[in-house]
């Protein structure tokens, strides 16, 4: 049976607080920019990378040591010695725990950084069915919103999901289609839009 302490940890994840605290400043350290403490959380429990109780210790005593710095908002940023620690210590953790605990981060903080600043609004229909409004923003200003009628919550939330993966390839794509700047070739069921 699996100790409470461990469950959840991959073979390969941390267990010692130490690495942890390691691994978090190295983090921080590499990503150079804030992130939120369960955005962290998320991270590394649902890669399998550490435990909750571990590296909820390992954090409250970075910042109590002043390693770590949390914000009102919870966001965590690296101190100047936390980076030191981050960037002399990091071999302590295997290096491809290391890179993988980075490359969620940034593609966390991409889909973060996407949903900020494009917009999915779901609204159910009297008469069934959800409309999907699609919205670019680039920055305040709404560079295009394409909305849509669809049949039950799944296909509403498979393109919220797709939307938010890449909203620049369906404002491209629409850009494109609009303006005649692309080929679009019917083949069958098909239309194959070439973006060039």
């Amino acid at each position: 049976m699996q100790d409470a302490f461990t469950a959840g940890v991959e073979p390969g994840g941390l267990n010692n607080t130490q690495e942890i605290r390691i691994l978090l400043c190295y983090m921080l350290h590499t990503l150079a920019q804030p992130i939120k403490r369960d955005d962290l959380l998320d991270i590394l429990l649902g890669r399998g990378m550490t435990n909750y109780f571990d590296t909820q210790d390992a954090i409250e005593e970075l910042l109590r040591k002043g390693h770590l710095v949390q914000d009102e908002e919870q966001y965590l940023t690296v101190s100047s010695t936390g980076s030191q620690i981050g960037d002399s210590l990091s071999m302590r953790v295997p290096y491809t725990l290391r890179e993988r605990a980075v490359e969620s981060a940034l593609q966390l903080l991409k889909r973060r950084r996407i949903e900020k600043e494009n917009t999915v609004d779901i609204r159910p229909l009297d008469h069934g069915g959800y409309e999907v409004t699609c919205t670019v923003l680039d920055q305040e200003r709404k560079l295009m919103s394409t909305t849509l009628w669809v049949a039950d919550k799944w296909q509403a939330d498979t393109i919220k999901e797709q939307f938010l993966t890449d909203p620049t390839t369906l404002y491209r794509g629409t850009l494109a289609v609009l303006t005649g700047d692309t080929t679009v070739s019917p083949i069958g069921d098909q239309l194959i839009i070439d973006l060039g």
